[in-house]
């Protein structure tokens, strides 16, 4: 199984100190190693809400949660959307919600929540109406994500509530333009 280089994001992760997964996840998406599709989306979205999620974020745990985080993604290959019906920014929030509740295969507290918070996220995505924009994804699973997050873990977390722009939009021959939330224009 191939696996994921997420070091460059691992140590923003890790030197990340807001509250806002949001604009975590833009800085991620935004960095040079950063490819405007694909897997490593899987990560990125579930690390930005466990590093600011994370109840002591300077600790070694951190980086341990982020490391088990980085092995859980790279069993989820691209276009998993397409193939498995499951968005892989979805099953990042996933990943990460289970990590941070300590879930297990046979541990009922935190499974319930985790699955329906999946299932809001697909929702929204689902509705956002097309294939092929992993940083659009990405942008409506964490922004859904978050105030589960801080629900069941007691963060103090914020969503800047202007929507970001996209700055891919041109290297994306399916973009929705004006129908995408993050389109400001090639």
């Amino acid at each position: 199984m191939a696996s994921l280089d997420t070091r460059w994001a691992r140590e923003t992760c890790l030197n990340w100190t807001g509250d806002d997964p949001s604009e975590l996840l833009e800085l991620l998406m935004d960095n040079e190693s950063c490819p405007a599709f694909g897997p490593v989306h899987h990560y990125l979205v579930g690390a930005a809400l466990l590093a600011c999620s994370w109840p002591d974020p300077r600790s070694e745990s951190l980086g341990d949660a982020l490391d088990e985080l980085s092995e859980r993604a790279a069993c989820v290959p691209g276009a998993t959307c397409a193939r498995w019906g499951v968005c892989g920014a979805a099953a990042s929030c996933g990943m990460a919600f289970a990590i941070l509740s300590g879930n297990a295969p046979l541990r009922p507290q935190g499974w319930s929540e985790g699955q329906l918070m999946v299932s809001e996220i697909l929702e929204r995505i689902a509705r956002a109406g097309a294939p092929r924009c992993c940083k659009r994804d990405a942008r409506i699973a964490i922004r859904v994500a978050a105030p589960w997050f801080a629900r069941e873990f007691g963060g103090g977390l914020h969503i800047r509530d202007e929507a970001p722009a996209c700055a891919v939009s041109s290297a994306n021959s399916a973009c929705l333009g004006d129908g995408c939330p993050y389109y400001r224009g090639a």
